[in-house]
């Protein structure tokens, strides 16, 4: 068979494969485009079908060539057409790359040669998903050096407020253009904005999304004052309910795909994320990112959920051991049922009078086995702590999902609480370090200073045998399922 006589769906199919697409993420993408562009210039058919793969995705960079660039292709009946996802950076990336125009912005708040060329997005008729990313590193406006090296908070918001705002125009000025469906934001700073959440762009917006993924930004302070201060400020308490009452639960019934990733551990302490009553009955996709258990039943809500057919969970962890001071837990309405209270002096614990210290016994093995059970249509599951390193300009788990592993529960996936160190989740990759990790109460004499560590203590080696097993029938479950819908 000669090309000219190939059905129009197998050629299209060829040169699909010149340009791959992430489907599931609304990433940037475009690593080979060279290939499908040469591929216009073959015929007329050709140039057709491959100007629908080339401009499908399109990437909308914070620096002035770009911005150029962007508007020459907007110019183009082509792209209007053919264009369905749009990547949006909200500054230079890298950062470090910012210009005078950039400067202007974060000071005045304007920046013509942006906004403008953002709000061409409402000509693109046949957009569906749109991505907008934020650089990684946030800051408190307390920090000395808040304006050297991030995009302020100021900035950020106002961003975000031309964001929907232009989404909102969109479905005014173009009201037979297709509806955005898929939101991603990343990096996303920990801000509690009534003022953007109770407007109807942003009400109008979220309502007509079946996908949401939202990575939310770790604020990393310079200083070792404003860093003893991060475990208390309003966000660390404030943002998870606030996102849960209006980012989550409003639109809950109507999503089929979700993303909630932390950079920092987020779940349970200091924040509440109240998940007793949320029910998503037509959710498919769940992805979890540094997401922390620490209750009997708290995976409850994600078990309920019926239809789940992919599950994943990245750098998420159970906290076996959690020491409150100053009365914090009483302030913060920390619930302690299902732990086990020890007494004054374990861990080296009780300088102060109010010193509480408890214990979790929950383990990996029994969320798997919940899974497994309670989870008949997952087909896909994966377990991983995904590194992602310092340099990185975007999050690796949004780009390549695929490459989470599930072959071995991995090393950091129980993680302990305490109110005296900064983020108060302590990260441990293996064998843990909380107090003087000796859980026998203080004998009478002196003792080691807390956090001088004298013992060994591993939740991970003492479960990893049983991890492992609940892990490998799971994996082992949805294998067997996967076959038998092929």
């Amino acid at each position: 068979m000669e090309l000219k006589d190939m059905p129009i769906e197998m050629i299209d199919t060829i040169i699909r494969h010149l340009f791959e697409h992430d489907d599931q993420w609304d990433a940037p993408g475009g690593e080979n485009c060279i290939y499908i562009a040469d591929a216009r210039l073959v015929c007329r058919q050709w140039n057709s079908l491959a100007s629908r793969h080339l401009f499908h995705a399109l990437h909308l960079r914070h620096e002035p060539k770009w911005l150029e660039r962007w508007n020459e292709l907007m110019d183009m009946d082509v792209v209007k057409q053919c264009t369905k996802r749009v990547h949006i950076d909200s500054s230079p990336v890298p950062f470090k790359t910012r210009n005078e125009f950039w400067v202007i912005y974060q000071k005045q708040g304007v920046y013509p040669a942006y906004t403008d060329a953002l709000t061409r997005i409402i000509d693109l008729k046949n957009l569906t998903a749109v991505s907008f990313h934020y650089t990684k590193t946030c800051r408190t406006h307390e920090d000395l050096y808040y304006e050297e090296d991030v995009e302020t908070e100021s900035t950020r918001i106002l961003n975000l407020f031309h964001f929907f705002h232009v989404l909102k125009r969109r479905m005014v000025e173009s009201p037979n253009a297709s509806p955005i469906r898929s939101l991603t934001i990343e990096n996303l700073q920990n801000l509690i904005l009534p003022d953007l959440t109770s407007t109807d762009a942003f009400q109008s917006v979220m309502r007509e999304l079946t996908s949401l993924h939202l990575v939310v930004g770790e604020e990393r302070n310079s200083l070792d004052s404003e860093m003893m201060l991060d475990l208390h400020r309003p966000e660390r308490l404030g943002f998870e309910p606030h996102l849960r009452n209006h980012w989550i639960a409003p639109i809950a019934g109507q999503l089929t795909s979700l993303t909630l990733m932390f950079q920092v551990c987020w779940g349970v302490m200091p924040a509440i994320f109240d998940t007793s009553d949320l029910y998503f009955p037509h959710l498919r996709v769940l992805h979890l990112g540094a997401y922390g258990i620490a209750y009997p039943n708290q995976f409850d809500w994600v078990l309920r959920n019926k239809g789940i057919q992919t599950l994943r969970l990245d750098r998420c962890f159970i906290g076996s051991y959690f020491r409150f001071n100053n009365k914090l837990r009483q302030q913060w309405g920390i619930d302690n049922t299902g732990w086990v209270q020890l007494p004054k002096g374990s861990f080296g614990f009780g300088d102060d009078d109010d010193d509480e210290v408890f214990t979790f016994n929950g383990t990996w093995e029994d969320v798997f086995n919940s899974i497994r059970e309670e989870l008949p249509a997952l087909t896909d599951f994966r377990f991983d702590y995904m590194y992602i390193p310092e340099n990185e300009d975007y999050e690796t788990f949004l780009r390549r999902p695929d490459l989470m592993k599930n072959d071995k529960p991995h090393a950091a996936r129980y993680s302990a609480f305490d109110t005296g160190w900064c983020d108060g989740w302590i990260a441990n990759q293996g064998p843990m370090e909380f107090g003087d990790n000796n859980p026998s109460p203080s004998a009478p004499g002196p003792r080691p200073r807390y956090y001088n560590v004298v013992h060994k203590l591993s939740r991970e080696k003492e479960t990893y045998e049983e991890d492992l097993r609940g892990l490998e029938a799971l994996v082992a479950e949805t294998r067997k399922r996967l076959y038998l819908l092929e």
